[in-house]
């Protein structure tokens, strides 16, 4: 009976021990560290692809050739051979200014140089008639005297050539094969000089010019490499070569650029001045 009571008071103790060291020991939570998204980075935009052989671009249709001509004199139009959209040849006539005090000075200047070769003519000969004692003799011509009438003469010629060409500036001829694209006066105006009255182009020869190509770009970019020309407004894509590569910077919204010319392999229809285009180039 005393070993049974023993037993249950041995028990009872070990328990009390173990129910308080599992009171004592406090309850240890695991720490955790808070996560940060990453914040993904915008690439930088830039006209180089990420392959680094391809350089981009905006561009736009422009002619071959293109004229904006006016005149250097001020006088009414008296004709305009041409209407927009006419193709012409280069050296055509196409619009003539009133020039009839401009004639008549050229009508005058021609027969001052007629008056001055006949006088020139006329110094030349190494005797001149004159009479002495009644009768007629040959004395000898003075050498200073045909030098006057020769610088008589060059002084006339020189006139007569200026007049001719400021007459030659009431027209306007065309510099090269194209077409009229636009025309700013009236018959019956005053043209003014330095004015742009007539637009011409080489519209059937058009080409390609970038506007935003980068300053770090153009390094890589040369004469000869192939370009991807995607043109918006015909939504079709063509391909050309570089043929020009501008020396001098343009500002364009505060960036320095340089323009490059693209020539097409073809000509698609329906491709019109002015048009914009895409431009891919392919460095390497």
């Amino acid at each position: 009976m005393k070993r049974s009571l023993w037993t249950m008071l041995t028990i009872s103790v070990a328990l009390t021990i173990i129910l308080t060291a599992c009171g004592a020991s406090p309850s240890v939570k695991p720490s955790t560290t808070p996560t940060i998204p990453s914040t993904p980075q915008k690439n930088k935009v830039s006209s180089t692809s990420s392959a680094g052989n391809l350089v981009a671009a905006s561009a736009e249709v422009v002619p071959a050739q293109q004229a904006q001509m006016s005149f250097v004199i001020s006088a009414p139009v008296k004709e305009i051979l041409v209407k927009k959209d006419d193709v012409v040849k280069a050296g055509q006539p196409l619009i003539v200014l009133s020039t009839l005090d401009q004639e008549l000075s050229v009508k005058e200047a021609e027969l001052s140089v007629l008056s001055a070769q006949l006088m020139f003519n006329r110094s030349k000969d190494p005797y001149k008639k004159v009479l002495f004692d009644g009768r007629k003799v040959y004395a000898a011509g003075y050498v200073e005297k045909r030098k006057e009438m020769e610088a008589s003469l060059q002084s006339a010629q020189s006139a007569l050539d200026s007049e001719k060409y400021a007459l030659a500036q009431r027209t306007l001829l065309a510099p090269f094969d194209g077409t009229i694209v636009e025309i700013n006066i009236k018959t019956g105006e005053i043209a003014q000089p330095g004015k742009v009255v007539i637009t011409e182009g080489d519209t059937a020869h058009m080409q390609i010019k970038t506007k935003d190509l980068s300053e770090r770009d153009v390094a890589a970019v040369q004469i000869g490499q192939t370009v991807n020309v995607n043109i918006k407004p015909l939504n079709i894509t063509v391909t050309g070569k570089v043929i020009q590569v501008s020396p001098i910077s343009e500002t364009v919204g505060g960036d320095v650029v340089y323009p490059i010319t693209i020539e097409l392999d073809k000509q698609p229809a329906g491709l019109l001045w002015g048009m914009s285009a895409e431009v891919e180039i392919q460095t390497k």
